[in-house]
């Protein structure tokens, strides 16, 4: 059990630290203009920012894995899944980028903006999974999750979570 316990919570750290990630990098190569490139025969009229292609190629594939295993463990031992949680926070948080930099830079640009309104959408069916309907709880995936513990869970998941997306932004701004 407590092996199971360490994972899973190990999974939640390492997840969140990949989430933050994305965001940093997405922010990133928002603030070249949205589009940049690295290398190649061709001549390259923005470079990306350093080490963004790393954070992303390692930190989407990390934060699904995290979340996928996580969700398996969090099944066998009675905790609430990953994978709702972390649709909502992936795309509400990328959502939100476009949105900010759509929305209050020096002028719309109605590109980010569509953008950050369908990400949001995205995002909003993973919300509804996650509040409470009438007596039965919320919907989700795991159907057996302890009822009495659920609030314990998320705290520690959430705990994990702002301590993983500081190692996240701590990394990300170390090794940039």
């Amino acid at each position: 059990m407590y092996r199971r316990l360490t994972a899973l919570f190990a999974a939640v750290l390492v997840m969140a630290l990949a989430l933050t990630w994305v965001f940093m990098s997405m922010r990133a190569v928002m603030d070249v203009g949205g589009a940049c490139a690295s290398g190649g025969a061709y001549e390259i009229a923005t470079p990306c920012p350093d080490n963004v292609a790393v954070f992303m190629t390692l930190g989407i594939p990390l934060m699904l894995v995290c979340a996928f295993i996580g969700s398996w463990i969090a099944v066998s031992i009675g905790a609430p899944d990953l994978l709702i949680p972390m649709w909502l926070l992936l795309f509400g948080s990328l959502g939100w980028n476009f949105l900010e930099y759509g929305m209050f830079g020096d002028d719309l640009v109605w590109g980010w903006i569509v953008c950050g309104v369908l990400f949001e959408a995205m995002a909003l069916p993973a919300l509804l999974f996650l509040l409470p309907f009438g007596n039965n709880g919320p919907v989700r995936l795991n159907p057996n999750p302890n009822p009495s513990r659920r609030g314990a869970w998320l705290l520690a998941y959430a705990v994990l979570g702002v301590v993983g997306a500081g190692l996240g932004w701590a990394t990300f701004v170390a090794w940039n």
